[in-house]
């Protein structure tokens, strides 16, 4: 047997080393685990434990897409962005500037409601005010409205709200004498979670102010995933239709003035799958996209469809247009679905 050749990782040209280690810190989002059992971050919080040097090689691919699944996540995070502050003003090593580096976040609850009172400094007139620190939005602000691709659940709106109220009072502060300021956000999608509550106002938190009708109406693509009972329904019976969640017929569209196109993505299942498989093993399938162009929805919006008509058969990585406005696009590989984070890892994947 001839001899294992040893090379040691330290006399690798110094780019291709970080190459080599930000390829390694890459976040395993089409991962087979749920989410919870493994952090797809875990490679990348590793290496940060390495050297100073190593985390800040690794830090951008790990800041690329933020899971908040839970306020327990944003109150880390926000915990994070105070330690940040607090290095930047000693002038220490391990400041690291967030908002250029995130450009997805997700924020939407699965075990309930992240209202106004879980948040520091957040305050409505039907809700307590226990003593809060302001610092914690003003920190979180600027961090999610950087991003270009935000999700939210309807549950998690508040922190919208919230956000969106501080940086509207910082913009007019800072801008006495500009007649048309720039807007103080950089979101072009903005993806919803599943259907709004049945009880009290949803849209009109944001259609109701000058900051919220502002940001609505500067928003290009919006992606939504169909409630539960739609995708459960939908399987890959051929020229089967999609049904449209019901939410799309109260939203106002009218408020989206630079809208171009509506996600919406349907995991293809087979009727004969096992539902338990759903929730304790996971089920390997493709994600078929649904495309709507805005002119169907905002030119039409007495008159939304209920459902669009099915396609014909069409394969992994395959797209086919059914007319100007509806196309479907079918991914290039599969992703293993579990219904508590199936949503996540198609948007961390595909969306």
């Amino acid at each position: 047997m001839e001899p294992i050749i040893r090379f040691p990782f330290t006399d690798l040209p110094v780019e291709l080393a970080f190459m080599l280690l930000e390829y390694a810190a890459r976040p395993t989002f089409d991962q087979a685990d749920l989410y919870d059992a493994r952090s797809p971050y875990s490679s990348a919080l590793a290496l940060c434990r390495v050297s100073k040097i190593v985390r800040r090689v690794v830090l951008p691919e790990l800041l690329h897409t933020i899971l908040l699944p839970d306020f327990r996540h944003v109150e880390k995070f926000v915990h994070a962005l105070r330690m940040q502050k607090v290095y930047g003003e000693k002038g220490n090593d391990l400041h690291f500037e967030y908002a250029p580096r995130v450009q997805k976040m997700w924020i939407v609850s699965h075990g309930g409601n992240l209202a106004p009172a879980h948040l520091p400094h957040a305050s409505r007139a039907h809700t307590p005010k226990p003593s809060r620190s302001p610092l914690d939005i003003s920190l979180l602000a600027p961090i999610l409205l950087a991003v270009p691709s935000l999700a939210l659940g309807w549950t998690s709106l508040d922190i919208l709200v919230e956000c969106l109220e501080h940086v509207w009072k910082f913009r007019a502060a800072t801008h006495v004498d500009d007649e048309h300021p720039p807007l103080p956000w950089k979101t072009q999608t903005l993806t919803l979670s599943c259907t709004p509550p049945i009880t009290g106002p949803q849209w009109e938190r944001l259609t109701d102010t000058p900051q919220g009708s502002a940001f609505l109406g500067s928003i290009s693509h919006l992606s939504a995933n169909p409630h539960v009972c739609d995708y459960k329904s939908h399987t890959t019976d051929l020229y089967r239709d999609y049904q449209l969640p019901l939410w799309m017929e109260i939203t106002p569209w009218a408020f989206f003035k630079s809208l171009q196109t509506v996600f919406l993505s349907y995991p293809r299942i087979a009727s004969s799958v096992d539902p338990f498989a759903l929730i304790f093993t996971g089920i390997d399938s493709y994600v078929e996209l649904l495309t709507l162009s805005a002119s169907l929805l905002r030119d039409h919006c007495d008159c939304i469809p209920k459902e669009i008509k099915g396609f014909a058969d069409i394969g992994p990585g395959e797209e086919c247009i059914q007319s100007d406005d509806v196309r479907l696009k079918v991914s290039d590989s599969r992703i293993c679905w579990y219904t508590r984070d199936g949503w996540e890892k198609v948007w961390a994947c595909m969306l």
